[in-house]
């Protein structure tokens, strides 16, 4: 077991995996702090990972699309065993090898994103720990090369950078000043999501999409003039992950809002109501409250 407890940042967490993979170690490196997380070796390669910022195996299964009934069935109140819903969907032909090795790398990268990157927004590195492990990964699992993973991880972070977001940047639909915007089907299925406030981490636990994906989107959304960042008082930190338990996408995150909040159902309401009709000029914006309205009624009809 090797134990690091000065110096504690994420470019420390980077000098540590640098140094495993080096080494061709197999074991668990585990990153206590806010983010959590932990990332799996298999002889110096990345089998698997998970942080509590990012969707895991399960979540990120039901976000496929298209997706059958019988997978959204099967995926319903399953538990935290990647290794056994990996090795069913692999049996069950829900997925290719390959489609799932492309599955757990976008993970992966995600994982190692917010664990090793630095973030823009307050975080922190409270322990490090590395436990050796003599059993190999599930054969299910790929052998992902830390440095290839950790140049994909640094490039998204840079396109991140760009649009000024992280992934817990909460931001909501403005009004827009342009007459109108097109929008690529990820955008729009984003910006169906926004009721209130909304941040890329749990959007993209909501969607089951990969968080480099879900901000970058969010970040175009914005660029757009669709969004706009939001300044909110600070929640409460997710609780650190307990020693000996395995932090991924269902551990110390908050609940998503599957609901809808009191405002997205005023709005629904709102726009189920007759309402008197409004000259609207040519060149007149959508205003935010508008956009609401539509994105919520279209999301209730489908």
């Amino acid at each position: 077991m090797l134990a690091v407890h000065e110096g504690l940042t994420r470019a420390r967490v980077m000098s540590v995996i640098e140094e495993l993979g080096a080494k061709g170690a197999t074991g668990v490196l585990e990153v206590r702090g806010e983010p959590s997380g932990v990332m799996y070796l298999d002889g110096g390669h990345l089998a698997f990972a998970g942080a509590s910022w990012v969707p895991g195996l399960v979540d990120r299964l039901r976000g496929l699309r298209p997706s059958s009934a019988e997978l959204q069935q099967v995926l319903a109140g399953w538990g935290a065993d990647d290794a056994a819903i990996a090795t069913l969907a692999l049996q069950r032909g829900y997925l290719s090898p390959p489609a799932l090795h492309e599955l757990i790398r976008s993970i992966v990268v995600d994982v190692f994103l917010v664990l090793v990157v630095p973030l823009p927004e307050n975080s922190y590195v409270a322990d490090i720990q590395f436990t050796s492990a003599r059993a190999r990964a599930n054969a299910v699992f790929p052998q992902l090369d830390v440095d290839s993973v950790g140049r994909e991880a640094m490039s998204r972070a840079d396109r991140m950078a760009k649009y000024g977001l992280a992934p817990t940047t909460s931001v909501a639909l403005r009004d827009l000043r342009r007459p109108a915007a097109v929008l690529t089907r990820e955008q729009w299925a984003a910006a169906s999501q926004i009721s209130g406030n909304a941040s890329a981490r749990e959007l993209a636990l909501r969607h089951g999409t990969a968080l480099a994906d879900m901000t970058e989107c969010l970040g175009s959304l914005a660029r757009a003039g669709l969004c706009a960042p939001v300044r909110v008082p600070r929640r409460g930190l997710p609780a650190a992950v307990p020693p000996g338990q395995r932090p991924g996408a269902h551990d110390a995150r908050p609940a998503p809002d599957y609901h809808g909040s009191a405002p997205a159902v005023q709005a629904v309401q709102r726009a189920r109501e007759p309402q008197p009709p409004q000259p609207v000029r040519r060149e007149q914006a959508p205003t935010a409250d508008v956009l609401r309205q539509v994105l919520n009624g279209l999301r209730n009809l489908a």
